[in-house]
């Protein structure tokens, strides 16, 4: 009897190729996306660069899993699709007599043989396709610490990822053999997953929910208290429940349809009835094809508005050059730069100079908390001479000045006084707050300088000469005749303040006043080998227009390349999900294209039949997604304070048409290949 059950369990097997390897296909594609993504995710070339509890850490790790959880739901599909073909040979050994704990064990034991060896093909396939992405990403931008290096921890998610999956696959088909009988096999082509009827209103709460869910998550996450981050999750929460409302009602279309114009009902009769029989594998597919393309789009426009917004800020700075003198930077004086400009042929139109001095400053937060920070601070004279009107600030006093794009330095300032920290004397002292200074264009933006303390001039001076030489510091702020074709100036500074500090880099320079309050000490590493690590971590990296517009932009070169490749994987893992929701769809709606040939429907017609279900659940998730990947970008970008967002969402524009118009080409491609085979079929 067993030799015959195997011999009957081939057979069933070799009939059904195409959906065996649908499901083992599925399962290999799956794993692999999410073992790739893993490795780079947690990939020291990663973890090094990414600030821990940074904005793009936290987006990039979301997203991740955000994926995984897509994936799952994908997955789950693709496992009942599976089991609706496995149900004949269910029904076969059924009226065979078999119990069904033995079919249950046959049909596990498949199921677990093929996903184990799908699943461990995907792990291995993960490194090299991770590989592949990343070396094609190099070719566009590559920097010493864009080199590709495997993140193991990301493995072994993706194994656990697995492990997870497999398990409840398994339960899910333990559940369907327990609780099928022969009956509802022999109808199982006659069975259809009707939704209740389509609702106007229901549609409309669905697409409010979505603005109005991602507006409530970006607007509560940057609030302070435990209410605010439930409310947070709950806005994200109703967020993604309007998107699966949306879809159901767009799928019982036909309804809403029929109730305002019956004609055009009845004109789409087939098609309506198609997409409400199936509603629950259109709503699974296209809500995780949906996700997908929308952290497609959200990750390009997120990571690609800091390099916009940085280098139309950097456009319009006020001053060309900024350069700084310290302590270990002490030959930078301004004779000496006036000589290197002379040397490099460039020819200075102004500069002015101004001295600080780096203290510790209690900040105190909203909530009551507060901690120790550094603060750069500088006299009232010579504050008024480059600011555009003069300010008082009496004896005893301070005054915190600010560029808008440094608003957020004002959480740190509640109360009504604060207490400050003299590095060298290691005294406190109390200073009373006085109303907070903006002003944009005193100052360059991208310069640490775009916040400082103001003091009364006596304040200044006692505090002067009782701080050391070590925390004292002076910018110098230059214009040049034409800073476009000033590279030689550019490098011959850069050359200079490096031989300056002997090409060690004083790393958490900025925290220098307050190591003692925060139980820390100096960290060094050497220029070499580390240029853009420097430009990103050194307060003190000289500034320039044709830095921050050309080469500084190397510096984050492995945050776009991550937000990039995320893309990438999110992308195809869309096209996979509705390329393969096409291919089931396809199969099961067989019959139906047959049946309405020999009713005596025209091939012309059927192709037009076929084109519209393609149309919708192919363009959908494509037009869904990236019209709420547009707007969670611009709702991120309005708390994220981004002064160019208009040139941000025109990025996310084109992003958008680019990915309208690959969809649209392989739509076509794929549609050609499916009207040969079933209206062929068909007719």
């Amino acid at each position: 009897m067993a030799m015959t059950l195997r011999e009957i369990s081939r057979k069933l097997i070799r009939n059904n190729r195409k959906q065996y390897g649908l499901f083992f296909f599925s399962v290999l594609f799956s794993v692999t996306m999410v073992g790739a993504y893993g490795v780079l995710q947690f990939s020291t070339t990663i973890t090094d660069v990414l600030v821990d509890g940074g904005s793009t850490q936290v987006m990039s790790v979301a997203m991740f899993f955000g994926s995984m959880l897509g994936i799952v739901a994908f997955l789950v599909y693709a496992n009942s699709l599976f089991l609706s073909y496995k149900s004949r040979e269910i029904g076969v050994f059924l009226s065979l007599g078999i119990r069904r704990k033995a079919i249950g064990e046959i049909i596990a034991n498949e199921h677990t043989t093929l996903f184990q060896i799908a699943a461990a093909a995907g792990l291995i396939l993960s490194v090299p396709v991770a590989y592949l992405c990343w070396t094609l990403l190099n070719v566009f931008l590559k920097t010493p610490e864009t080199r590709f290096v495997i993140g193991w921890i990301g493995l072994v998610i993706a194994a656990a990822f697995s492990i997870v999956t497999w398990l409840i696959l398994r339960t899910v088909n333990r559940r369907y053999i327990r609780k099928v009988d022969i009956m509802s096999i022999l109808k199982t082509s006659d069975t259809n997953e009707e939704a209740k009827n389509g609702n106007l209103w229901l549609c409309l709460l669905g697409f409010s929910l979505i603005p109005v869910g991602i507006a409530a998550f970006f607007t509560f996450q940057n609030m302070t208290g435990s209410l605010f981050a439930v409310l947070a999750y709950v806005g994200l929460v109703a967020a993604l429940i309007g998107v699966y409302i949306f879809i159901i009602q767009l799928a019982s279309a036909g309804d809403i349809v029929k109730r305002f114009n019956r004609k055009a009902y009845y004109k789409n009769i087939v098609l309506y009835s198609l997409l409400k029989q199936r509603i629950r594998q259109y709503t699974r597919s296209i809500f995780v094809a949906t996700l997908l393309i929308t952290f497609t789009v959200f990750g390009i426009g997120f990571i690609s508005a800091g390099f916009i917004d940085g280098y139309y800020t950097a456009l319009n700075e006020p001053y060309d050059y900024t350069v700084y003198s310290s302590h270990e930077l002490s030959g930078i004086t301004e004779n000496r730069i006036q000589a290197i400009a002379e040397e490099s042929g460039a020819a200075l139109t102004s500069i002015k100079t101004l001295d600080g001095l780096q203290l510790g400053m209690q900040n105190i937060y909203s909530n009551g908390e507060s901690d120790w920070g550094a603060r750069i601070a500088i006299s009232v004279s010579g504050f008024n001479a480059i600011a555009p009107e003069s300010v008082a600030v009496p004896q005893g006093s301070y005054t915190l000045y600010y560029d808008s794009n440094m608003a957020y330095k004002l959480n740190a300032f509640h109360g009504n006084q604060n207490i400050f920290y003299n590095p060298s004397t290691k005294e406190e002292f109390a200073l009373i707050k006085n109303e907070p200074l903006n002003y944009d264009g005193l100052v360059n933006s991208r310069s640490f300088l775009s916040s400082f303390l103001i003091l009364n001039d006596a304040d200044y001076q006692e505090l002067s000469e009782s701080v050391g030489s070590q925390f004292h510091i002076s910018s110098f702020m230059m214009n040049v005749d034409n800073w476009e074709n000033s590279m030689a100036f550019q490098d011959a500074l850069l050359d200079e303040v490096i031989r300056e500090c002997d090409g060690q880099i004083f790393a958490n320079w900025h925290n220098a006043a307050v190591f003692d309050k925060q139980d820390s000490g100096p960290e060094y590493f050497s220029y070499l080998g580390n240029e853009t690590r420097t430009v990103r971590l050194w307060a003190l990296y000289p500034l320039s227009k044709l830095s921050s517009t050309t080469t500084q932009f190397e510096a984050f070169a492995t945050y776009l390349m991550l937000m990039l490749f995320i893309a990438i994987i999110a992308f195809f893992s869309a096209i996979m999900v509705i390329g393969l929701k096409l291919l089931g769809t396809l199969w099961n709606d067989a019959a139906v294209y047959d049946n309405l040939a020999k009713l005596g429907m025209k091939q012309r017609d059927i192709k037009r039949l076929i084109s519209k279900q393609m149309m919708f659940i192919y363009f959908i998730p494509t037009v869904l997604g990236c019209c709420i990947g547009a707007f969670t970008t611009y709702r991120i970008m309005l708390v994220s304070a981004i002064v160019y967002l208009a040139n941000v969402m025109l990025l996310v524009g084109g992003l958008c048409i680019i990915l309208f118009l690959l969809q649209l080409v392989i739509f076509f491609a794929l549609r050609s290949k499916v009207m040969q085979k079933y209206v062929g079929e068909s007719g």
